[in-house]
């Protein structure tokens, strides 16, 4: 059984780990702003542009979004798993042909807060994970952008 400290400590750290990820959301937007306005310079002229750098463009997407897009899909299928184990147990119990008792309702209650707080954290840290490649790609990006041209 969850005692109540150790819910809202859980809670206040699912929370913290959503204020992060709204962090590193606003990092990446300022990055790729700053990404897309020293590709554009570069493009400006097609005789020495950096054909390189403008080649990572496309590929760079894919690699971030298909792995943003895995993380999301395998945290949201655990996820799915998770909820389906617990309408089974509530199931089980509700088809015993009896009133559950005391001690299977005391039982249950405890189960449901602590599948609540999970799917909480679970659901802290699939954003998490979402932001994670993106944030990656763009602040890398955009630093050595930075390293590599002038200030825009």
């Amino acid at each position: 059984m969850l005692d109540p400290f150790t819910t809202w400590r859980r809670m206040l750290g699912a929370a913290a780990s959503v204020a992060t990820t709204g962090h590193r959301v606003s990092e990446t937007l300022t990055a790729a702003q700053e990404v897309v306005a020293r590709r554009t310079t570069m493009m400006q002229s097609p005789l020495t542009a950096d054909y390189a750098e403008l080649g990572r463009m496309i590929p760079e997407k894919l690699a971030a979004f298909s792995s943003a897009g895995a993380a999301v899909a395998s945290e949201w299928w655990a996820m799915q798993a998770e909820c389906l184990a617990e309408a089974q147990h509530a199931a089980a119990i509700a088809m015993r042909g009896r009133a559950p008792s005391l001690d299977e309702w005391t039982s249950l209650a405890s189960r449901n807060a602590s599948h609540a707080l999970r799917m909480i954290e679970r659901g802290a840290a699939l954003g998490a994970s979402a932001v994670a490649p993106i944030h990656r790609s763009a602040t890398g990006n955009a630093r050595r952008l930075r390293r590599k041209t002038a200030p825009v």
